[in-house]
């Protein structure tokens, strides 16, 4: 019982979610995993995710752990980065542009496209409203975005508009970053233009 005392206060340590490269890392076989599912401690709530049946689920990092390469982006990194009072009632995530979304729920997920070449442009790591360490573009990267596909940003023009200029006149944008950017993302002129009316 002493094991499981241990494996019992692992999974307490975790923050909700635990992956089965979790268990793997602490040395902890199925038997044991299933023994706390048996004992109504977790529940398996995606392939290789499991979650503290007492807690709720962290629906980002079990997204990012379902699809690898996925970055959230777009509302929902402006979410993570407190750059909008919106709450985002569908999560934007950018994958790379031939990955299969088959499996994707779009109900509940906005997919968006980027070539290999620039899908970790502007990577951060950040932590999710439960804790979990989570990938999302940073600022500069997300307001390439926006710009360059103002059409599919999930953002009115009111609010993109407003938070653009929010981000620069409260100089949370570095201006070379956001410039390179804007050239390997194609959207130089547009970032251009609004700086020059913005700075």
């Amino acid at each position: 019982m002493k094991n499981y005392e241990k494996i019992v206060n692992f999974v307490n340590k975790k923050n909700n979610v635990i992956t089965i490269d979790d268990f793997k890392k602490a040395k902890i076989g199925f038997y044991y995993i299933n023994k706390l599912i048996e004992d109504n401690y977790i529940s398996r709530i995606g392939k290789g995710i499991y979650g503290r049946t007492d807690s709720f689920e962290d629906e980002y990092f079990i997204i990012q752990n379902r699809y690898k390469n996925a970055i959230f982006s777009y509302n929902t990194a402006l979410f993570f980065l407190n750059k909008t009072d919106v709450t985002p009632n569908i999560i934007d995530i950018t994958i790379p542009n031939d990955y299969n979304v088959s499996t994707i729920n779009t109900k509940q997920i906005r997919v968006h496209y980027s070539n290999r070449e620039n899908i970790e442009l502007g990577v951060i790591k950040i932590k999710s409203p439960f804790g979990n360490a989570i990938k999302a573009y940073n600022l500069e990267r997300t307001i390439c975005d926006i710009v360059k596909n103002e059409n599919k940003c999930g953002l009115d023009i009111e609010q993109r508009n407003k938070i653009i200029k929010n981000a620069f006149a409260n100089n949370d944008i570095d201006g070379t970053t956001i410039i390179q950017y804007a050239k390997k993302l194609k959207c130089e002129r547009k970032i251009r233009t609004i700086m020059e009316v913005m700075i």
